[in-house]
C-alpha cells in the first residue's frame, strides 16, 4: 500500500479515534514491516472495539511478527472467545500448541482451521508435522514399555537381592562406559579413546544425579554421540529411540518454515507412559525422557541444562 493511502487512514482515525479504518491500517502496517506502529494501532482499537473478533485476530498476529508469543496466544484465546469458529484464530494457535509440544491441542486448533479452508497448505503441513511427533512419541514409549518390561523381568528372575543401585528411566540400570564417542583429535590412542568413550556415555549424569531420567544426544540421523540408554545387559536403548526419533527435528523445521515462526527451541511429547522433549544444539538435538508421572516444568529445566552441556561439550568446553 502506498504511503500516502497510509498516511490517509491516519489522518483519518486521528479525526475518529473510534472508526474501524485501524483494521486496513494495521494491516498495511504489518504488510510493511512496521511493527511497533502497527501494535500499537491494533491494542488501541482492540480496546475500543473490543467485541471484534478480528480486531483481537490482528493484535495476534501482529504479536507473532514481532516474536511476542504470550501476547498472540491470549489475543487469538480472546478470539475464538467471541468467534469459536473463527479459523485463523485456531490456525495460529494450532501453529503455538505445537511449537509448545503440546500436540493433542495442536492437532484440535488445526483440524478446526482445516474446517474452514480445506486448501491451506501451511495447515496441511502442520498436520502432517503434528502425526509425525505423535508416531515419534508412541514409538519412544513403546521402546520405554519394552524396556521396563525387560527390567523388571529381570530383577524378578535373580534369586539374591541386588545392591542398591541409581535409578534411571522406566527403571533401568545405568551401564558400564560404553562405546559413543566424539570427534576428536585425529588418531587417539586407546587409552584417549576409552576416555572420549567414557566421557560421552557420561555426559549427564551429574546432571540427572538419582533421577529417573534419561539423556541422550543425538546426531541428526538418530546416532547416539553422547549419554547413555542401556539395559543391565548391555542392549543399546538409546540407539531405538534416536532411529525412532531421528525424523523429528527435520519435521519440525519444515513445519516451523511453512508457519514463518522462526527455529524451533522444544519438543514435549506427553504419552501415557512417558514424557519425550527434545531441543536442538545446532544440528544434533538434546533428548530427555522421563517417566509419565514426572512433573512436566522438571523434565523442562533438565532438557535446558542438558542441552547447555551438550553446546558446551560440542563446541569442546566440556
Amino acid at each position: 500500500m502506498a504511503a500516502d493511502d497510509i498516511r490517509a487512514m491516519s489522518d483519518a482515525l486521528a479525526a475518529d479515534p473510534s472508526s474501524l479504518v485501524f483494521l486496513p491500517l494495521g494491516e498495511a502496517l504489518l504488510a510493511r514491516g512496521e511493527y511497533a506502529h502497527a501494535s500499537r494501532v491494533a491494542q488501541r482499537g482492540a480496546a475500543r472495539h473490543a467485541g471484534r473478533a478480528d480486531a483481537h485476530d490482528l493484535v495476534a498476529r501482529i504479536a507473532l511478527a514481532q516474536g511476542d508469543e504470550a501476547r498472540a496466544d491470549e489475543a487469538w484465546t480472546t478470539v475464538l472467545g467471541l468467534s469459536p469458529g473463527f479459523g485463523t484464530a485456531h490456525r495460529g494457535l494450532g501453529f503455538l500448541r505445537y511449537r509448545q509440544g503440546r500436540l493433542e491441542e495442536a492437532r484440535a486448533h488445526l483440524e478446526a482451521a482445516l474446517a474452514e479452508d480445506a486448501t491451506d497448505a501451511s495447515v496441511l503441513s502442520a498436520l502432517d508435522a503434528v502425526a509425525a511427533a505423535e508416531a515419534a512419541a508412541e514409538a519412544a514409549a513403546e521402546a520405554a514399555a519394552e524396556a521396563a518390561a525387560e527390567a523388571t523381568s529381570e530383577v524378578a528372575a535373580e534369586a539374591a537381592p541386588a545392591p542398591k543401585r541409581k535409578p534411571t528411566f522406566a527403571g533401568i540400570d545405568p551401564p558400564p562406559p560404553h562405546r559413543p564417542t566424539h570427534a576428536g583429535a585425529d588418531a587417539p590412542s586407546p587409552t584417549a579413546t576409552s576416555s572420549a568413550a567414557h566421557h560421552a556415555a557420561t555426559l549427564f549424569d551429574a546432571l540427572l544425579g538419582d533421577s529417573a531420567q534419561v539423556a541422550l544426544l543425538l546426531e541428526s540421523d538418530g546416532v547416539v554421540a553422547a549419554g547413555r540408554y542401556e539395559t543391565s545387559d548391555g542392549t543399546d536403548l538409546g540407539a531405538v529411540l534416536g532411529a525412532h526419533l531421528s525424523g523429528v527435528s527435520d519435521e519440525a523445521q519444515r513445519a516451523m518454515r511453512h508457519f514463518d515462526l522462526g527455529a524451533w527451541t522444544r519438543i514435549t511429547m506427553e504419552t501415557d507412559a512417558a514424557i519425550i522433549a527434545m531441543a536442538p544444539v545446532g544440528e544434533p538435538v538434546v533428548l530427555v525422557a522421563a517417566p509419565q508421572e514426572m512433573p512436566l516444568g522438571f523434565v523442562r529445566r533438565t532438557l535446558e541444562r542438558c542441552a547447555t552441556t551438550a553446546r558446551a561439550w560440542l563446541g569442546g568446553d566440556a
